[in-house]
Order: C-alpha cells, then structure tokens, then sequence
C-alpha cells in the first residue's frame, strides 16, 4: 500500500513538473525578463534553453573554438544571473543577448591575441558575413588594432615576432637569421608577446 502510494506520488510530481515546464515554454522573452528580475530560476532555466544554442554558434564564428564558445556563453550567463536585478533591456532580448556574446568573445580573443592560434583564427574570421555585418566591423577593427601594435614593435623586436608568427620559425632558425643568440630570441619574442599585449588592450579602451 505504501509502494503504491509513493509511486502516485512520483507520478504525479513528475506530470506536475511536465506542466510547469510547458508553462515556462509558453512564456514571452518579456514575461520571463520579469520573472528572471524576481529570481525565478525556471525562468532563467527556459531562457538558457531557448538561446544558447545561437548563441553558442554566434561566438563559434568568432572563435572558431567550440570549448571556447561553450565557456563564453556560460559566462554571459553566469553574469546576468548575477545582474539579473540589475538588468534593464533596451530591446528584444535575444539582440541584448547576441551583443552580450559577441563582446565578451571579442575581448576573449583581444587577451589571447599574442597565441598563434589566435593570430591565425582572427585573420581567418575577417571575412565578409552578410547576416552579421557587426561582426565583421568588429573583425576589421580588432585586425588593424593588432597591425598597429605590431607595427609600433622597435625594429629587431618586430623583425623577431614576424618571423615567429608569419613564417613559423623556431627561437634556432629566427637566431641564425638574424646572427644572435637564440636567448636574444627568446626574450625579444617574450618582450613583443607583453608590448602587444599591452597595446591591444590600450586601443581597445
């Protein structure tokens, strides 16, 4: 008796749980913003479900990196949880959320933009994307950010990076180039890796 009475009871939570879902599904952006400002996590719950997957592919076009596509959607997340209070939509919410990402991955690439990896990501990302001409501006501008701090690198120092980046030579084959120690190597490459590192996020501000 007792058995039967628990598995009523599981049967029923479970359809109660059904219902309340759907009930969320049925919901308006607008609706679920208002309930998100309440702390409603099933609110926050749905509006995960119904967005992170664009979401998800907009950043990966950025970044050409699913794991950091993943991890920067999370992070947007995680972040307007926390501002869940806070935050006052001037818009559809799916184009505050877009914006949200497209930053945060624009400034996820600008701290790793000394990574070769990097380097070559952005400058295959720049080309033309006819339904996000956002992007591609921000592509071209972040581009000639970096040309202008490389550019900017002293002479020897530019001389070393290029070589390591544009033509993929080792700390060996950049010192016998050049005639220096591959020590010099080294610590020129290190040095160019924290100027542009410095100089991009200077120009972005």
């Amino acid at each position: 008796m007792v058995l039967m009475v628990y598995n009523f009871y599981s049967i029923n939570l479970a359809i109660a749980c059904l219902i309340f879902s759907f009930m969320y599904n049925q919901l308006t952006d607008d609706v679920l913003i208002q309930m998100l400002r309440n702390s409603d996590a099933k609110a926050f719950e749905e509006i995960y479900r119904r967005h992170w997957e664009r979401l998800a592919l907009q950043v990966l076009k950025i970044t050409r990196s699913r794991e950091d596509a993943r991890d920067i959607v999370q992070e947007v997340f995680v972040s307007i949880w926390r501002r869940r209070m806070e935050i006052e939509l001037k818009g559809e919410l799916i184009g505050y959320l877009l914006k949200s990402v497209r930053n945060t991955a624009i400034r996820h690439i600008e701290k790793n933009i000394t990574r070769n990896n990097y380097l070559q990501t952005l400058s295959g990302s720049i080309t033309a994307d006819e339904n996000s001409p956002g992007v591609y501006c921000e592509y071209r501008e972040l581009d000639q950010r970096v040309a202008q701090a490389v550019a900017s690198l002293p002479p020897k120092m530019q001389t070393v990076y290029l070589l390591s980046r544009n033509e993929k030579m080792s700390y060996k084959e950049i010192a016998d180039r050049l005639g220096i120690a591959e020590n010099t190597v080294k610590k020129q490459l290190s040095n160019a890796l924290k100027s542009l590192r410095t100089s991009v996020t200077k120009l972005t501000i």
